[in-house]
């Protein structure tokens, strides 16, 4: 199992239609495929947000393979619908996770 993680910094102006979009738009495209699975949307807290807000959107995939492919089709197309919606107003930087036993 693979945790894609996405990290979105969001000004405080365009929170609400950040959150509304990644509700009703992008978790469902991301998800239509059934590569991704089991979206989790947190709240980061940091003392240098410069005012921002930051957002962790994370999903599970069975194999890094899976997702390498999703990001080829459905990551790019989601990526031009993000920048056409907001512009560079939001930035994000994406990480991948494996868990560990403990």
């Amino acid at each position: 199992m693979i945790i894609y993680n996405t990290t979105f910094s969001v000004p405080t102006e365009l929170q609400n239609k950040f959150l509304d979009f990644i509700r009703n738009e992008y978790i469902p495209l991301s998800t239509q495929n059934h590569v991704m699975k089991e979206p989790r949307l947190t709240r980061v807290f940091s003392k240098d947000d410069n005012g921002d807000a930051s957002y962790a959107l994370e999903f599970k995939s069975d194999t890094i393979e899976a997702l390498e492919e999703w990001n080829k089709t459905v990551g790019r197309k989601l990526y031009f619908l993000i920048t056409t919606r907001f512009g560079q107003n939001i930035q994000g930087f994406a990480t991948l996770l494996q868990p560990i036993d403990l």
